[in-house]
């Protein structure tokens, strides 16, 4: 666990004369935190402009895990419990748990009368993740902060709430909680709007371009196989005279072995599905697909990068022309890195297969999700 405020010694009332309200960000491990930080550099300027300025606020983070719920619509329960007896006036807690409920996908659970708001980061989408919470953090802590004291969101000089002049999240509304759930209002996107939204967030915190660097035998593997490639003539020959066509297919062919190979021989697809509107299973196997998918091209990227430097440093162009019967350009050097790194990505998933699975799902998933499908028997 880590903490940090903006200010680590806030005034005190008796010697300022102004009140301190105190905003704690509990955030999940990765990609939450690191939003949380970046959100105690912005809001308390923003804050005071926007919301109040005859208050000081002070912006804690908490770096900690949520305890894993059986069920995903009551995680807002341990949020509650984790900040009972914390100085916070207000407490949001930001996880990468996706949510979805009978009233849409949410966007943010609150409670009023504890002054407590869980936002589940994947809702916000794949880009702009920061603007995006900042924004839905002024316009909770606005909420928050009139139930807390009414006098609270109007500044002496007349400024308007941030809900009268701040736009709004694409789609948001405003719903009153089902009544078997421990929160007074949900902030949630329509389903059939919100669905691709929720599956880029969900792919963007599993970060899928630490594929590159979370599989170090098939890294091993794949730098084999280019080897090979970039070594070897008769691949230099092949790589000239296909059609590109056959190249693109080539490419393809050896892209989808290795996500299968990482998906199948790894477990990572939902076996057990999870019912209820509030457990997403198919958009979890729809987004573990996209993650893998988008970590091999990535891999893939990286690996062809590598190759057409290997191949222009190694391969004499006088000898190259040679070899192949023709003069040589940078485009037989593009086909012959093309053909390396398809060897090297088979490779890899040879070498993949060699991995354990926690270390394909640490490469593979948000440290959230890996927790989460360990619980559910995934």
């Amino acid at each position: 666990m880590s903490t940090s405020a903006t200010d680590p010694d806030p005034p005190s009332d008796a010697g300022t004369g102004r009140r301190t309200v105190v905003v704690g960000l509990l955030a999940d491990p990765g990609l939450p935190t690191r939003i949380a930080h970046r959100l105690a550099e912005d809001l308390p300027e923003v804050l005071a402009a926007q919301i109040s300025n005859v208050v000081d606020w002070a912006i804690e983070v908490v770096d900690e895990p949520f305890e894993i719920a059986t069920s995903f619509d009551r995680v807002i329960d341990k949020a509650r419990s984790r900040v009972e007896g914390t100085d916070w006036d207000i407490a949001i807690c930001i996880t990468d748990i996706p949510i979805s409920t009978g009233n849409g996908i949410v966007v943010a659970d609150v409670s009023m009368q504890d002054c407590v708001a869980l936002v589940s980061l994947p809702a916000l989408g794949g880009v702009r993740l920061r603007h995006r919470t900042r924004e839905l953090a002024l316009e909770i802590i606005d909420e928050l902060a009139a139930c807390l004291d009414p006098a609270l969101p109007h500044s002496p000089d007349g400024a308007p709430s941030t809900s009268e002049h701040r736009p709004a999240i694409p789609h948001l509304a405003r719903r009153v909680a089902p009544v078997d759930r421990d929160v007074d209002i949900e902030l949630v996107i329509p389903r059939r709007l919100g669905m691709a939204r929720l599956l880029a967030g969900t792919v963007r915190a599993n970060q899928p371009w630490q594929l590159v660097v979370g599989l170090s035998t098939a890294l091993a593997g794949a730098a084999a196989g280019s080897a090979f490639g970039i070594l070897y003539s008769s691949i230099w020959i092949l790589g000239t005279v296909l059609s590109p066509w056959r190249l693109v297919a080539g490419t393809l062919a050896s892209i989808t072995v290795l996500a299968v190979w990482l998906i199948a021989g790894h477990g990572l697809w939902q076996r057990r599905r999870l019912h209820g509107p509030g457990q997403l299973g198919d958009l979890l196997n729809t987004a573990t697909l996209l993650t893998v998918i988008s970590g091999t091209l990535v891999f893939y990227l990286a690996l062809f990068a590598l190759n057409v430097t290997a191949a222009a440093l190694i391969i004499p162009p006088e000898y190259f022309g040679e070899v192949v019967g023709h003069p040589v350009g940078w485009v037989d050097y593009l086909r012959v890195a093309l053909m390396a790194t398809g060897m090297g990505t088979v490779a890899g998933a040879v070498g993949s297969g060699l991995e354990n699975d926690a270390t394909v799902r640490k490469a593979a998933y948000s440290t959230r999700e890996q927790q989460r499908r360990a619980g559910f028997g995934a």
